[in-house]
């Protein structure tokens, strides 16, 4: 430990204070007959604290981290004497960095929530007397893991159900869209001719047939989400659009009306909106 440790640590400008001019703020007559001598300083918030540099001794701290306390403090005990006040006021800074008195205080099963045993980043092993880091115990690397993987969690799809609620995130935004079934789908037998080949020759001639198609006539339902509309069945009455439409439609369903969720909804939920 170095021997000037206490001229490191106090030895310091004091902060605060103002830079303008001192004099009187106020007409002499204006001035109370009586008051203390610290009370115009803090009306006017130039009142002075103190400005002690604390590193030196945490960095002299953190080395000594896997010796025994004993011997660092009496490596202390040389440097800084109790007989001078200045010393003395350093060595009154330990106990803000070192937990000497840990008998009794070691963590047990700690949960996410639990605060730590101490607040000292350093601590002395009652069994061993050594000198070590808190945040080495391995209850803390487990409170600490446990915390990161809840920071880890997640984040929510662009959808979500909650009970007969469903919110989904739009452009950024959270709302609740009310779902309604399509109408049963309606149509229409119409007479069309198609050209289909005479054989499976390219140069084959062509001849037209008539074919009797089946057509939606339903008029599609506005989406308010999309922003289209959603046909109530597929555009003809056939087995592969059917397919084709089931797979895009498998709840037959389109959104009527959505709302935006209030502040209090989004906290109940564990949502939030994009920042515009």
């Amino acid at each position: 430990m170095r021997h000037d440790m206490s001229r490191v640590l106090v030895e310091r400008p004091r902060y605060g204070g103002i830079w303008t001019r001192k004099g009187r703020p106020v007409p002499f007559d204006h001035l109370p007959s009586k008051q203390g001598m610290q009370r115009p300083y803090l009306e006017r918030g130039a009142y002075k604290d103190l400005n002690e540099n604390l590193r030196p001794l945490w960095r002299f701290l953190e080395r000594q981290v896997g010796r025994p306390w004993n011997d660092v403090y009496s490596e202390i005990a040389r440097n800084l004497r109790v007989t001078s006040t200045v010393q003395q006021h350093v060595r009154d800074h330990l106990p803000n960095f070192v937990q000497v008195n840990a008998h009794g205080r070691m963590p047990g099963p700690l949960g996410v929530g639990d605060p730590w045993p101490w607040y000292e980043p350093l601590y002395v092993d009652p069994a061993d007397g050594i000198l070590k880091r808190t945040g080495d115990l391995p209850e803390i690397q487990e409170v600490k893991r446990l915390r990161r993987a809840m920071h880890r969690r997640p984040r929510p799809s662009d959808s979500l159900d909650v009970a007969a609620r469903h919110l989904r995130k739009i452009d950024g935004i959270w709302y609740e869209v009310t779902f309604a079934d399509l109408p049963k789908p309606e149509y229409r037998a119409y007479l069309v001719l198609e050209e289909v080949a005479r054989s499976v020759y390219f140069d084959s001639a062509m001849r037209l047939i008539e074919r009797v198609v089946r057509r939606l006539v339903t008029p599609g339902c506005f989406d308010v989400v999309t922003g289209e509309a959603v046909l109530a069945g597929p555009p003809t009455d056939d087995e592969a659009s059917r397919k084709r439409y089931l797979a895009e439609h498998p709840e037959r369903r389109y959104a009527i009306a959505k709302r935006q969720l209030s502040r209090r909804e989004l906290r109940r939920h564990g949502l939030s909106n994009a920042r515009g």
